[in-house]
């Protein structure tokens, strides 16, 4: 077995064992079109769930579906499918003819939504590229992991960066969902994506106690603090026309998230 796949083995295995994560291998996951990033049916049966208390007409959902199918393969429509995620979808009920913001993601009771991770799992853009952790919301994807050997001198987190640079520029459709990816071998680093290969910080996200920079980073893949990340300290921001994908770095999750509780508690 080689080393590069001792550390996606290692990664897969933690987020299953010790963070709840479902396994499922590539050729079981519900597609048909490798240049579809959703996983519809996972995503359709996570909308009727999380929104059971709204009566979705199938024309409800499918609305839903197409504003984030229909949102361009650029940053600008990844700005939309941000906004959908955090805040949800609005569409005018068949029904009861009202405008209600229907959720993709239920961020109040995690259980309500379904947390997939798999493997070796290709996409079709101007090209073809194969991740090698894909790591699913509710048949969303979030979030790309992609491994290096430790053992080999030119197998290098740099190397990772750049290859997930060339993912992001043949598959933009992907990225436009994808918020941030992390390249890892016997070290890990974090990084937003962008649809367009531009370059983007990449940092190292820290755990108190936890010196092994690959289970620090596992430990943001906690389903909790996953979803934490995405609705407070992901963000599509504009600069002169340009818009780029941006993420806290560690120490300012950390800093904000004790002092929001340090007001709770007072």
């Amino acid at each position: 077995m080689s080393e590069k796949r001792l550390v996606e083995d290692y990664i897969v295995d933690r987020l299953i064992q010790v963070k709840g994560w479902r396994f499922i291998e590539s050729v079981r996951l519900k597609r048909d079109d490798l240049g579809e990033p959703l996983l519809i049916p996972d995503l359709i049966e996570a909308i009727k769930r999380i929104n059971s208390d709204v009566e979705l007409t199938e024309g409800d959902v499918n609305r839903v579906l197409s504003e984030l199918k229909l949102a361009p393969a650029n940053m600008e429509g990844a700005k939309t499918v941000l906004r959908c995620l955090k805040y949800g979808t609005p569409v005018k009920l068949e029904k009861e003819r009202t405008v209600k913001n229907i959720q993709l993601i239920d961020y109040e009771d995690l259980e309500k939504n379904d947390f997939v991770i798999s493997r070796q799992v290709s996409f079709r853009g101007y090209g073809e590229i194969r991740a090698d952790i894909i790591l699913y919301v509710n048949g969303i994807p979030l979030v790309l992991i992609e491994c290096k050997s430790p053992a080999k001198p030119y197998s290098t987190l740099e190397e990772a960066y750049a290859q997930v640079k060339r993912y992001e520029r043949t598959v933009p459709e992907l990225f436009k969902y994808v918020q941030f990816s992390i390249t890892a071998e016997w070290k890990a680093n974090y990084f937003p994506n962008t649809t367009e290969g531009k370059e983007t910080p990449q940092e190292k996200w820290r755990v108190e106690g936890v010196e092994d920079e690959v289970d620090a980073t596992i430990e943001m893949l906690d389903k909790a603090t996953l979803l934490d990340l995405l609705r407070h300290f992901i963000f599509v921001r504009e600069v002169k026309g340009e818009y780029t994908r941006v993420m806290t770095r560690w120490m300012q999750y950390q800093a904000t998230n004790k002092i929001v509780e340090r007001v709770i508690k007072t």
